[in-house]
């Protein structure tokens, strides 16, 4: 083991911590503004949950280049366990036992998932990372289009009373966008080192890929934010940390040939799939011990709402 892998595996361990702190501060951020936009915009928690988001992306990055893919994604499901303690200590969130096992099956289906992945990558994928770049970037656009759905039908009534499939939908499209975004990064980043920094401007394959990168995380953004108010943070943090890399991983076995597939390999890969997927779903039911504060007409309408007079006896009753 060597000093590169130790400290890269500490890397990769404060990113998870990152994840898991920036998501439940974007999450009470979105909840306490009730989903509007132009109140949680202006939070200072809001928008430090987006720096430690952010700083947890790079960092993954940077622990990607000291350890393997196989170790870095392993880490990441520490983000998972520490929102649903966390959520479960505070109050926040109602966990109990189906949770925490649906958090256990997350945990089983991401670790062995990338476990026979690591064990299995392709020596020589020999892929051209042109016609590469053009599947993936088509993969992200077809994802992305999705994702313009998904946001139309949440946004076709009130936040409220949005249809839950849509809500649903909203919360598995987010990250499998962020997930194809990873592999057209990973391509680009492939297309420089064989051919120079002069590949991307040579055709207009390079700049139709980032223009729909561009696209995608706006829409996966606008989507992550919907999730973080309809659902309790480590709901979210599942979605991010499961269907995130399994996108990534599935696109790069199937598109970028980065493993030696076999029959037995294949339905190693789908049975551990299916429990972190179910994990996921099985999250969702997790509920939020709170509702969010609503917003009387009279204070909404610019009013100063009559405050009643003081009785010890009424408030206890409302207790």
């Amino acid at each position: 083991m060597t000093q590169g892998f130790v400290f890269g595996l500490a890397v990769a361990l404060g990113g998870a911590l990152l994840l898991a702190g920036g998501s439940e501060m974007q999450s009470r951020a979105v909840f306490e503004a009730g989903g509007r936009w132009r109140v949680f915009a202006r939070s200072p928690r809001w928008w430090i949950g987006l720096l430690l988001l952010g700083t947890a992306v790079s960092s993954n990055f940077l622990a990607l280049a000291l350890a393997p893919v196989t170790v870095v994604q392993s880490v990441s499901i520490v983000a998972l366990a520490i929102s649903v303690a966390f959520a479960h200590v505070s109050g926040r969130a109602r966990v109990g036992l189906a949770g925490a096992g649906a958090a256990g099956l997350c945990a089983i289906g991401i670790v062995g998932f990338v476990v026979l992945v690591g064990g299995a990558v392709a020596d020589d994928p020999g892929g051209d990372p042109v016609a590469d770049l053009s599947a993936v970037t088509a993969i992200l656009a077809a994802l992305a289009t999705l994702g313009l759905f998904a946001v139309a039908a949440g946004a076709s009534r009130r936040a409220t009373q949005a249809p839950r499939w849509a809500l649903g939908l909203g919360l598995i499209t987010a990250p499998l966008v962020f997930g194809s975004i990873t592999t057209v990064f990973k391509v680009l980043v492939a297309l420089v080192l064989q051919d120079g920094v002069s590949a991307l401007a040579a055709g207009s394959g390079p700049f139709l890929a980032l223009a729909t990168v561009a696209a995608g995380g706006i829409i996966a953004n606008v989507l992550l934010q919907r999730s973080h108010h309809r659902f309790a943070a480590p709901v979210v943090v599942a979605a991010i940390t499961i269907v995130d890399p399994l996108t990534a991983a599935v696109i790069g076995i199937s598109v970028l040939g980065e493993v030696d597939l076999t029959p037995w390999l294949t339905a190693g890969l789908a049975a551990f799939g299916a429990f972190a997927c179910s994990g996921v779903l099985a999250l969702t039911k997790i509920r939020r011990a709170a509702q969010p504060p609503a917003v009387p007409p009279a204070a909404s309408a610019g009013q100063r709402e009559p405050r009643p007079p003081h009785s010890t006896t009424d408030s206890t009753a409302h207790l």
